[in-house]
């Protein structure tokens, strides 16, 4: 085997493979055999036309199947000979067969990680704002509750659509240019949260229950944001209705579940602290990933982060969807600009806790694994039997203990830096 290395733009490397020999060989004498088993050729029985007629007519085809076997056969050993590791998608370049020879000559294309030196964490210092528990926050989780348990009563028919109304709206979608049948669906949206596009909003605000809003040319854009369409919006208020809060009493306090209103403020401030202790932790976590983002200067695999995007989008449209908006009228433009630097954050972090981890010979144990797929189980509201089992017959389990491995790093990382916790200060207006 003969491995070739040609450095490309950016972290993309190319390496060319030449595979010579009987396997070849062998390969392309099977292959024409089983077709020469399996065809029917006009003029002689199934299994009967000779092989020349086969290699004939089956040539171009024989070569291109062989060509592949050969690659996935040989592509490990050929990265392993060149010490090249990609980091995303292989992509099949070329392919040439030389029969006579029995050679096989093919190119693959991928990204590398890349080269960056690890700075020395030792003393660094990072500050973050101080978290504690403080006796107000139990009032404003019970005004959470009252919110979360909150009613929704229609509102008079001359008042109109204010910021904080749940409007029930329901609206029909055209394309233009395209002729296709107009559907109407219903939706419920809670209006000035942001998520229906901003021109959507404005038409609705101070609209009353009955009217009807239109929209004409609004553009669509893809994640890069080049424009994909336009559409026309059609959108019918059915209904508008206001908030009404609970009283806060031993009665409501009853409703959820516990013996009075002092019995809830006591659970409510001793999951509190249990939270806060938590959040604490999360923040530090965060802060101290933030700085060795900061830290490190280093280019990034482009396949890496445009799958990375393309996943944090999918996994917005789908917080999108479970609140009942449709994905297609959020601005994908926009929301692909507040993604990207998160998702090249994200990359950055896992190049620098892998090659910390690396460097320090840190591994991830039987209990950190565990610990991966009960925080995997509680994010996904799944028991941790299951989450075990999807993973495995998805091959995923490397992707979780990799994850318990560089969380593992990180808190190896933020043991031997210098904490700093700041009171957050409450400016008031009109203090000098």
């Amino acid at each position: 085997m003969k491995v070739q290395v040609q450095d490309r733009e950016g972290l993309f490397k190319s390496l060319t493979v030449e595979v010579q020999g009987n396997n070849v060989k062998e390969k392309l004498e099977e292959t024409y055999r089983e077709i020469q088993q399996n065809v029917q050729i006009q003029g002689f029985r199934r299994g009967k036309a000779p092989l020349w007629i086969i290699k004939a007519k089956y040539k171009d085809y024989v070569e291109e199947e062989v060509g592949k076997k050969v690659a996935d056969e040989t592509l490990k050993q050929a990265l392993e000979e060149a010490k090249l590791k990609p980091v995303a998608d292989i992509f099949l370049e070329k392919v040439q067969v030389e029969e006579r020879e029995s050679k096989v000559t093919y190119t693959v294309s991928f990204e590398v990680a890349p080269e960056f030196e690890l700075k020395n964490v030792e003393g660094l210092k990072v500050e973050v704002p101080k978290i504690e528990f403080k006796e107000e926050l139990v009032k404003e989780e019970l005004e959470r509750l009252r919110e979360t348990n909150a009613v929704w009563e229609p509102k008079e028919e001359d008042e109109p659509a204010e910021e904080g109304d749940l409007l029930v709206l329901e609206y029909e979608v055209e394309e233009v240019g395209e002729e296709r049948e107009k559907v109407k669906q219903e939706t419920s949206v809670i209006l000035g949260q942001g998520i229906l596009r901003q021109e959507v909003e404005e038409a609705l605000k101070g609209r009353k229950g009955g009217e009807e809003v239109e929209l004409k040319e609004l553009s669509l854009y893809n994640q890069e944001g080049k424009e994909i369409g336009k559409v026309n919006i059609k959108i019918k208020i059915k209904e508008i209705k206001k908030k009404i809060l609970p009283e806060l009493t031993d009665e409501f306090a009853q409703e959820l579940g516990y013996d009075n209103l002092k019995a809830l403020e006591e659970k409510i401030r001793e999951d509190l602290k249990q939270r806060i202790e938590k959040l604490r932790n999360q923040v530090i976590e965060d802060r101290v990933a933030d700085k060795l983002v900061e830290l490190h200067d280093m280019e990034i695999p482009q396949t890496l982060l445009r799958r990375e995007v393309s996943f944090l989008i999918e996994r917005r449209q789908n917080e999108l969807k479970a609140f009942g908006i449709d994905p297609r009228y959020v601005d994908v433009k926009k929301l692909t600009e507040e993604v990207k630097p998160i998702a090249e954050s994200n990359i950055k972090l896992r190049f620098i806790l892998d090659k910390y981890a690396q460097e320090n010979g840190i591994e991830p144990t039987e209990d950190d694994i565990e610990d991966q797929y009960k925080e995997l189980a509680e994010q996904y509201q799944t028991t941790v039997e299951e989450i075990k089992k999807y993973f495995k017959e998805q091959g995923l389990e490397p992707v979780v203990s990799e994850d318990a491995r560089r969380k593992k790093a990180l808190r190896d990382i933020i043991a031997k830096v210098e904490v700093v916790e700041e009171e957050v200060k409450n400016e008031s207006k009109g203090n000098s």
